[in-house]
């Protein structure tokens, strides 16, 4: 080989698509990990000003100006709320859904504005207690690295789509140490799908973001004082079988009070969002006067709850989270009513600070809450003397809580693995989540991330082009100016209004004007082949109709068109079947979605 060809090939290997998506890649990883440390910084910083290192610490409510804690997320909450009226509209809620929704409908365009304006929003609103997590911001604020990255180095669409996904799955590396829960979690949620040519640019991402965070905050598992939990026998299957389903109701409970909570106070329209968010934040301040514990993300909280355990002597090892001085010696109903209480009041105070337009995820409450129902059931299961280790219980309970929630069981079970480094309890562990996530699907037919989309209209897991099928009503697409014609007509009057219309087919009215069957030019066809032109309307035209009504969608009509191989409906009033409103035809659902899909691809590149 001379070096003429040495330098072609070399110049090849460089100029090669996946090596220059690996490239960006790692790009995208490494910025998605500073950009998580600088918000992490700037949410702790805000935290710092407020409330010092610990939101739980008893001195809280212990203190002289303990008033203090109900107006301070009520502070935050109007902050954040002027952030989000005058800076950007989408900073508010969790971010995920807007990252999901990119990457399926608007070709995985990410607006940097609203990426920074979701940074500063959401550390407010953490920093000073609104009872939200980082884990949403983080998502989209890295994935809109990798939006930018693809879009000015003009990748393609799909391409653009890996590259957010990259971002992702580092927010999430680069936040709990965990580059197999990243790589799960942007395959899982965010692309909704696995191959190999964004498979491995995702796990480049991964592995520099978790290098460069380690770089920045050390190599030690997000929860690393966990005790070495392990199956004391497999009698102990059914109690988290039970666990299992208690954490699926849960979930679903909580899904639909987000829900509840979000669509009533959205309709406060007269309200300015500065002032809900602000009253959002109130409500939370209240809760936190008697339990601090609701305040912020909870990470201390939930810390505490999974490693509840036992000593040699039987006795709960309990810490700092809990108040000082609880007797356990006599039974554990005190405990036990305060873990179920700060369960009650997370999930009531999560979904107040979403509802209320808060800026902020909700991964990181779900892990409190989950790790909450197990630790409940533990301690009573150990009070029996059933199980030896409470804690185990509320490890099991987070996974749990968290694939329901999100309906991404693998990425919980193995994010748990790495966010805790205990792989002792894989298969209560795996019983318990796909236990929850059946559970929980039942339930509720949305996640925590669908159910606000689903609210818009947007059907996530039906994909861009059946849902916008489904987004566009009939009354948007049908013809209302209609030629009709009466029955007693000739047929051959009906073939000529057919011929000098241009119209395939002719509702045809009665005398009161009502609906009474559809004559169409096959039929004058067969009529002509029969040398029947003389009959009339009546004898031809089809009266047993499928009809539509103006608010169904081009789903229903297209399906309603298959149903007969037929090219023509007829819209009625919904009221009243036999008035005529309009017609619709394969034509028109064609032209009405060719028009959407132009018009959401424009928009999507002009953000």
């Amino acid at each position: 080989m001379n070096e003429s060809e040495a330098l072609e090939r070399l110049e090849a290997v460089f100029k090669s698509p996946m090596l220059q998506m690996n490239l960006l890649a790692a790009l995208t990883g490494t910025c998605a990990a500073v950009l998580t440390w600088v918000f992490i910084s700037m949410s702790k910083g805000v935290q710092g000003i407020f409330y010092g290192d610990s939101f739980i610490h008893n001195s809280l409510v212990d203190s002289s100006s303990e008033w203090k804690i109900i107006f301070i997320p009520a502070l935050g909450g109007l902050l954040a709320g002027l952030i989000i009226e005058y800076w950007s509209k989408e900073a508010k809620g969790a971010g995920v859904p807007l990252v999901m929704e990119a990457v399926t409908f608007k070709q995985a365009r990410l607006s940097a504005k609203r990426a920074v304006a979701k940074c500063f929003a959401a550390a407010t609103c953490i920093g000073t207690g609104m009872s939200l997590g980082r884990v949403g911001p983080m998502v989209v604020i890295s994935s809109t690295v990798g939006s930018e990255v693809g879009q000015r180095t003009g990748k393609t669409v799909d391409e653009t789509r890996t590259l957010v996904g990259c971002g992702a799955a580092s927010a999430i590396t680069a936040a709990f140490n965990a580059p197999l829960g990243g790589v799960l979690f942007a395959i899982e949620l965010i692309l909704a799908e696995l191959r190999t040519r964004s498979f491995i640019p995702i796990v480049v991402a991964a592995v520099i973001a978790t290098t460069v965070g380690r770089g920045l905050t050390g190599d030690v598992a997000a929860f690393d004082s966990i005790p070495e939990y392990s199956l004391g026998s497999p009698a102990e299957y059914p109690f988290y079988i039970v666990l299992g389903l208690i954490t699926g109701f849960a979930a679903a409970i909580f899904i639909r009070l987000l829900n509840f909570f979000e669509t009533n106070i959205e309709k406060m329209e007269m309200v300015p969002v500065p002032f809900r968010t602000c009253l959002g934040g109130l409500c939370v301040g209240l809760i936190a006067l008697s339990f601090p514990h609701v305040l912020g993300n909870g990470f201390g909280v939930t810390s505490d709850l999974i490693s509840l355990d036992t000593n040699e002597e039987g006795a709960l090892i309990m810490g700092d989270s809990f108040p000082d001085g609880m007797d356990v010696s006599t039974g554990i109903s005190s405990l036990l009513v305060f873990v179920i209480s700060i369960m009650i009041l997370k999930i009531i105070a999560t979904s107040v600070s979403i509802g209320s337009g808060g800026s902020g995820g909700i991964f990181t409450p779900s892990l409190f809450i989950g790790a909450a129902l197990g630790a409940a059931l533990g301690l009573v299961l150990n009070d029996m003397g059933i199980v030896e280790h409470p804690g185990a219980f509320a490890l099991v309970g987070m996974a749990a809580f968290v694939a329901s929630t999100t309906r991404a069981t693998l990425t919980a079970i193995v994010l748990l693995f790495e966010m805790t480094a205990t792989y002792e309890i894989i298969l209560p562990l795996m019983l318990s989540c796909v236990v929850a996530d059946a559970v929980c699907f039942v339930v509720s037919e949305h996640s925590c991330y669908t159910a606000k989309l689903a609210r818009r209209g947007i059907n996530i897991d039906l994909g861009a082009e059946q849902d916008l099928m489904r987004m566009i009503k009939v009354e948007d697409a049908m013809t209302e100016e209609v030629m009709t014609i009466t029955p007693e007509r000739p047929l051959e009057v009906a073939l000529q209004m057919i011929e000098d219309s241009g119209h395939m087919s002719l509702p045809v009215l009665n005398e009161k004007d009502e609906l009474h069957g559809i004559i169409t030019w096959s039929d004058l066809h067969v009529a002509a082949l029969r040398h029947e032109r003389h009959l009339t309307v009546d004898d031809y035209c089809v009266t047993d109709l499928i009809t539509v009504t103006p608010k169904q969608n081009l789903a229903q009509a297209l399906d309603a068109l298959g149903y007969r191989d037929i090219g023509h409906l007829p819209v009625v009033d919904k009221t009243d079947p036999k008035k005529l409103i309009g017609i619709i035809t394969k034509g028109d659902i064609i032209k009405a979605y060719n028009r959407q899909r132009f018009l959401r691809k424009q928009m999507s590149w002009q953000e």
